[in-house]
């Protein structure tokens, strides 16, 4: 679902199948440079009664090519192929017009529906339940998204070039930052750091819950589905492997896992001063999520919250797990289409516990805030990251002046500008980086100018040629999928806010299964482990330039990173494999989005097979002989019709 150029001309040829209300029938072979797909099955009633039509491909190819558009190519702004003739702009626009209205028809959606749930279970994508629960849960939304963003008509037109530009503004490749001020116009914060403990602070890092309150112990835990360990899946003796009682590898975690954690926390360190968490508290059913599920949901998570979390301040914020369907956050300037406002009600409800009344309104708002920490001079800043994230498709609706979603990079702007006229640090918590290759490249480019900034004032980033910061990202609690479940501590000193450790802990499920007793252990702490000096940015950035050389310490960071667990983290990644591991260190340095200062050297360079195009790559309404198809057919596995795994 991750939307890269090279996917919309896929996208702008499945809506002229919906115009046509051409669909797929019971035997399909589909052709692309020779190389074929082919399946066939049976169709119930229900089924047969949405085919209307029996064209191929190629016929709808040669249809569409001759009389709709006869001669539009594929250009770059650089003047090659500029010259498109057949249609005027007041046609496009027409026929795009046409391409929404079909779209936004319920008897459309039904059909494209019923054929996608088809699709699905014919290509064994998922099973015939999730197939038929998931599909009816985001198809209206992908179709409507796909209405007004990519078949509008100035978006669609636009591209093709045969309408100009409108005149809206141009995102900005440089966004305007106040000024640095000057040493006497801010309270100054001594930068000496003391060994004396009582000058310490310490804060617990939480992330991904995934609370499952349908885990059973008894149940299927290869159930073929995305999660198991839960009914209507195979019980006690009908399964091959039980899930444990205190968790398992392919599922989503119980309540007494979250409870033992919480209630083990105290004991991991010698005093609490606040605890953070980073979102997603929701299982991952994403089929059967809906909104009244995630507000039962997250009202249990605040209730386990409650019994534990007393003794110290907590500052938790959303992930993208929160929607339904998941990954959905309008923003407010399109609520007369779509509106989150439900999911910011309920948590602001639900955290009222822990937050104060302007951060709870901000939350109700806008789903991020700043909470002021008066006694340790900080403020926290806990950003809505889902206005990051290139599957919240929503965000391909959002008005083009509107090239910072809900204006929230703009916000963090003037929270840092006035911390630092305060003489306050800062703490950015979120769910997912800015440079994170499922966020838009274009927020991690206007978030690398703000961290540099700020560098000053924001502990904690990592993102430019000098280290400048350092990004923290915690172990998840939940063990799917193939991860032990664990938590992290950060050692902070309290007068510069400085990182000076952090050490994790993590439980092992086999062994707590078979003792039936759990047992959280430090799994390591960072400066031991990987000898560092200091948490300095420079500190880990060397580190990273070891992993390149040095395969021991490679293998250590490997083994930690699946907390010691027998599935790697990294899948059939091996460690003497070079390419990989430039990959990995790649995303260590923080330039996941394909931005940033190390997009251009060896350690980040792609080696898919997917095709590279240039920036300025337009997209090309010449169907036919000329579609780019951007699917490998040689990759196709033939025993289960479906793709393998490339990364």
């Amino acid at each position: 679902m991750v939307f890269h150029r090279q996917n919309v001309l896929l996208i702008f040829w499945l809506g002229l199948l919906v115009v046509f209300d051409i669909l797929l029938v019971s035997s399909i072979r589909v052709t692309f440079d020779s190389k074929q797909i082919h399946f066939s099955d049976h169709l119930t009633t229900s089924q047969k009664a949405f085919h209307y039509g029996k064209k191929s491909l190629e016929e709808l190819d040669n249809e569409f090519s001759k009389e709709i558009l006869p001669s539009v190519t594929l250009f770059t702004d650089h003047g090659d192929i500029l010259k498109t003739t057949g249609i005027r702009c007041e046609v496009c626009h027409a026929i795009a017009r046409h391409i929404k209205e079909f779209l936004m028809l319920n008897t459309t959606q039904e059909i494209t529906i019923q054929e996608s749930i088809l699709i699905c279970s014919l290509l064994r994508l998922q099973t015939q339940r999730v197939c038929s629960e998931i599909i009816p849960k985001f198809g209206p939304w992908v179709i409507t998204v796909l209405a007004h963003s990519v078949f509008s008509a100035e978006n669609l037109c636009t591209k093709s070039h045969l309408c100009p530009k409108p005149d809206i503004p141009e995102k900005p490749e440089i966004i305007d930052l106040p000024a640095p001020i000057t040493e006497n116009h801010h309270i100054t914060v001594s930068e000496k750091q003391s060994d004396n403990d009582d000058q310490k602070m310490w804060v617990v890092h939480i992330s991904d819950w995934h609370y499952d309150s349908e885990y059973a112990e008894g149940y299927e835990v290869n159930c073929g589905e995305p999660v198991c360990c839960r009914p209507p899946n195979a019980f006690g003796d009908k399964a091959t492997t039980p899930a444990g009682k205190w968790g398992d590898y392919n599922c989503d975690v119980p309540k007494k896992l979250i409870e033992s954690m919480l209630e083990f926390l105290p004991t991991a360190v010698p005093k609490l001063d606040y605890i953070i968490s980073t979102g997603d508290l929701p299982p991952h059913d994403v089929w059967a999520e809906t909104p009244l599920t995630i507000k039962e949901n997250t009202n249990q998570t605040a209730n386990i919250w409650r019994k534990f979390l007393t003794s110290a301040p907590f500052l938790p914020v959303i992930g993208n797990h929160e929607s339904a369907p998941v990954n959905s956050f309008p923003t407010s300037s399109i609520s007369d289409i779509a509106s989150i406002s439900w999911l910011y009600n309920t948590l602001s409800s639900q955290w009222n516990d822990w937050l104060s009344t302007d951060v709870l309104e901000s939350i109700e708002k806008h789903g991020f805030y700043a909470a002021k920490l008066p006694k340790d001079n900080l403020r926290v800043l806990g950003i809505n990251t889902n206005y990051f994230y290139k599957l919240n498709l929503w965000l391909l609706m959002r008005p083009k002046e509107e090239w910072d979603p809900e204006w929230m990079l703009k916000w963090i702007v003037n929270q840092l500008d006035e911390a630092e006229k305060l003489g306050e640090k800062v703490w950015i918590l979120g769910h997912m980086s800015a440079l994170d290759q499922d966020a838009f490249p274009s927020i991690g480019v206007y978030f690398s100018q703000i961290v540099t900034r700020y560098k000053d004032t924001i502990v904690g980033q990592f993102y430019e040629p000098e280290a400048v910061g350092v990004a923290y990202i915690a172990p998840s609690v939940t063990s799917y999928k193939n991860m032990n479940p664990a938590f992290r501590v950060y050692e902070i000193d309290k007068m510069t806010k400085k990182i000076l450790n952090h050490y994790t802990y993590s439980m092992d499920l086999q062994e707590a299964n078979r003792l039936d007793k759990p047992e959280w252990k430090l799994l390591y702490d960072a400066k031991s482990l990987y000898r560092l000096e200091n948490l300095e940015p420079k500190s880990w950035h060397d580190l990273t330039e070891k992993f390149i050389i040095d395969t021991d310490s490679y293998k250590t960071f490997k083994k930690t990173a699946s907390r010691n667990h027998y599935l790697d983290k990294y899948g059939s990644c091996s460690a003497l494999d070079i390419q990989c591991r430039n990959r990995i260190i790649c995303k260590l340095r923080g330039t996941n989005s394909g931005h940033g200062p190390f997009s251009d050297s060896e350690l980040c360079k792609k080696h898919g097979w997917f095709p590279h195009l240039p920036d300025d790559w337009f997209l090309s309404a010449a169907l036919g002989k000329h579609v780019n198809v951007f699917v490998d057919m040689d990759k196709i596995d033939e025993n289960n019709k479906t793709f393998e795994n490339y990364c």
